[in-house]
Parts: C-alpha cells; sequence; structure tokens
C-alpha cells in the first residue's frame, strides 16, 4: 500500500487554491505593515536631508547677515515675512512660491499624530504673515514668524498623504541666535499641541529612528 504521495505526483486543485488562499491572506496582513515601514523610512529620511539642508541655509545666512535677532523682524508683518523668504530664497533651492490667497503649496487637511483634524483653515496658512513654497525635492515649507525668531513648518512628502504631524508633517523654530529649537508657540495648532509639533525632534534625539 501506498501511504505517501510522492513529489510526481503533483498537487490537487484543492490543495493548490487552499495554498493561494493562505498565501494571500499572508500578503494582505505583512503588505500594508511592510509598506507603512518602507513610507516610515523614507519619510524620516527626507527629515534628516531637510533639517540638514535648513540648517546649513541658516548658518550661511547668519555669516552673511548676522543673527535673526538682528534681522528686525516683527510679529505677524507682511515685510517680516518677506524678508525671511527672500533671504532664504537665496540658499534653498524653492521651485514655486505660494503667495497671499495661494493654497497650493501644502496639502490639506493635516491632522495630528492621533489622526484628529487639525483646525486651522488653508486661508490661514495662505496669507501674507505665514509665507510657504515648495523645494525641488518636494518638500513643502512654510514660514511664520515672530519677534525677532521665526518658526518653520513643513511637510517632508509634499502633497501626498497622510498629512499627519509625526509622519510626514513636522515643525521647529529658529531662535533668535539662529539656533534650530523646538516649537512652543500653540497659536497655530488648532486642535493640536506643542507635542504634536516636536516629533521631530523626538526622531533627531533617537538617533533618526520614530520610537514613538
Amino acid at each position: 500500500m501506498k501511504f505517501f504521495k510522492s513529489i510526481s505526483d503533483g498537487f490537487t486543485l484543492a490543495e493548490v487554491l487552499i495554498t493561494l488562499g493562505i498565501i494571500g491572506v499572508v500578503a494582505a496582513m505583512t503588505l500594508p505593515t511592510l509598506q507603512q515601514k518602507l513610507d516610515e523610512r523614507s519619510n524620516i529620511s527626507a527629515l534628516q536631508k531637510f533639517y540638514t539642508e535648513f540648517a546649513n541655509a541658516t548658518n550661511l545666512l547668519i555669516y552673511d547677515y548676522g543673527e535673526p535677532e538682528v534681522w528686525g523682524l516683527k510679529d505677524n508683518d507682511q515685510d517680516s515675512s518677506e524678508q525671511v523668504l527672500n533671504l532664504y530664497k537665496q540658499r534653498l533651492n524653492m521651485t514655486k512660491i505660494c503667495g497671499e490667497g495661494d493654497t497650493t503649496c501644502f496639502a490639506f487637511p493635516v491632522y495630528t499624530y492621533d489622526g484628529t483634524e487639525q483646525k486651522i483653515t488653508e486661508s490661514q496658512y495662505a496669507s501674507w504673515a505665514l509665507k510657504s513654497f515648495v523645494l525641488n525635492n518636494g518638500v513643502t515649507v512654510f514660514f511664520d514668524v515672530n519677534e525677532g525668531n521665526f518658526s518653520v513648518f513643513f511637510d517632508v512628502n509634499g502633497k501626498k498623504k497622510p498629512g499627519r504631524l509625526g509622519n510626514d508633517v513636522f515643525a521647529w523654530a529658529v531662535n533668535g541666535k539662529g539656533k534650530i529649537v523646538r516649537y512652543t508657540d500653540s497659536s497655530l495648532n488648532g486642535s493640536g499641541t506643542d507635542e504634536d509639533y516636536n516629533y521631530a525632534f523626538e526622531i533627531m534625539e533617537n538617533g533618526w529612528q520614530k520610537k514613538y
């Protein structure tokens, strides 16, 4: 009596279908996780590159014009917003600049890390006080200028989804000495908190790894 099927006997159609079904289920369970990990690494890499690029640009501007505290920046001032934009235009490769009322430089809506939609409106992002632009690598950025310092908000994968703080949207501030520091003003956060805007530092301080 033949107790075991030899390899030459092959598989029945039912066995093949069952095997393919199992493979399909496993793939459906693992592929989204793999894609999420790939997207995460891509976003962190883009964050690291933008940090280096922005820090270098800031240092060069300080060498040319002094520290931001001597730039004469004023809070909620159109001339100050134009000034910061024009300074960084010298050192960053901007391919598009969005003026007042132009909302095409930033993706909407923006969500907090836990998925809550931000209450800040497109018109607020597009106002003259928030100068936005697109870099040649696709990163979208806008400045919020304050008295003697300014904040930087950016989306490392441009207008692609998810538009989520701590995932592809980050922020930091540049203090009067030109040092990149944590963002601490919640006036623009809408339903978010200062913590929502400081995930970039969480990643940097963990060796460019996401541990939250």
